[in-house]
């Protein structure tokens, strides 16, 4: 991989075009394609780099012109294509573990080639290899090979498993050993199984079965005492009225094993106490949205805060929240267009 360090003219526009180039490739693909260079993703952030610096030292100097507009607009490309781009292959790349993991015993002959990682980016294999494991694990889980051989799988032996991390030959060498990809490996899960909750078929039965010690324990010592309160009259009407109301409530509070038959009544003609709320929660946010002018239009809509999507065209106005309207602006994709 190239060293860290801002790139020049040549090799920005050279790195540029490459990932211009396997976007347009990987765009209606449902495999991975190869990349250009092994260190593929490392020099899209070097070019990214070299362009920040760039943009950060024209605005200290205090240059505004065409230049500084036309520098933000190019990264503000290349972040949104090295984005698609990133998307894309994984998802072909989740696509091909799961078809390599999934197939059954008669689709032996519609196996897809294994990829040749010396073409892709160790990134990128390493993540190709933690979604291989989790396969697997749901497969173990599931119980997949009964699932789909029956009996008759049962007695077929196992692939063999190894310790994850364990690399093959042709990960030494430069050049391919057999002249193909080598067979993807099958790694051992060592994290323990995934225990099913328990619940409970009606929670109103699980809380009344529980026990209230600590009332249990208030309302026998009372009626303990009961007996002892009744030997003198004077006692007895010098006992403080909070007293007497706290054993009561006690006793309405203690859970009862029978069911009740009181229905209680509700007026009908009370006033909901949350609208106010949901009012000035509406208008909060309505205050908080920023008016927005598109400068670069995106072939993808955008994710804003609120998760709604939202398709970008140039010289449109939009009303957007705040941190989405930041990034846009900082972006170079919009600019602020406050009434």
């Amino acid at each position: 991989m190239s060293n860290l360090g801002d790139l020049d003219s040549a090799q920005s526009r050279a790195v540029e075009e490459q990932l211009f180039a396997t976007h347009r490739l990987q765009i209606n693909r449902h495999v991975p394609v190869p990349l250009p260079r092994q260190d593929f993703w490392g020099m899209v952030h070097q070019l990214l780099g070299s362009l920040d610096n760039e943009i950060q030292s024209m605005l200290m100097k205090g240059m505004t012109g065409m230049r500084l507009q036309n520098l933000q607009k190019r990264q503000a490309n290349i972040r949104l294509i090295a984005s698609e781009l990133a998307r894309k292959r994984l998802v072909a790349m989740m696509q091909h573990v799961s078809s390599q993991s999934l197939r059954t015993s008669t689709q032996t002959g519609q196996d897809l080639p294994a990829l040749d990682w010396q073409r892709h980016d160790p990134a990128e294999k390493a993540i190709y290899h933690m979604m291989q494991v989790q396969i697997d694990r749901f497969k173990m889980e599931v119980d997949w090979n009964s699932m789909q051989n029956g009996i008759a799988g049962e007695v077929r032996p196992e692939q063999a498993r190894h310790a994850p991390g364990t690399m093959q030959l042709d990960s030494y060498v430069d050049a391919s050993l057999t002249g193909t990809a080598p067979p993807d490996l099958a790694f051992e899960d060592k994290e323990p199984p995934v225990e099913a909750m328990e619940f409970s078929a009606d929670d109103e039965e699980r809380f009344v079965d529980e026990e209230w010690p600590d009332l249990d324990e208030y309302i026998h010592a009372d009626l303990a005492e009961a007996p002892a309160a009744k030997e003198t009259v004077q006692q007895k009407t010098d006992a403080p009225a909070m007293e007497n109301k706290k054993h009561a409530a006690a006793l309405e509070l203690a859970p009862s094993k029978k069911t009740s038959s009181t229905i209680e009544m509700f007026d009908m003609d009370a006033a909901p106490v949350s609208e106010p709320v949901v009012v000035e929660k509406q208008q909060s946010e309505q205050t908080d949205l920023h008016r927005i002018r598109v400068l670069v239009s995106s072939p993808e809509p955008i994710a804003t805060k609120s998760g709604e999507e939202l398709m970008l065209e140039e010289g449109d106005v939009q009303f957007v929240d705040a941190d989405t309207a930041e990034w846009l602006i900082e972006s170079g994709v919009a600019e602020a267009a406050a009434l």
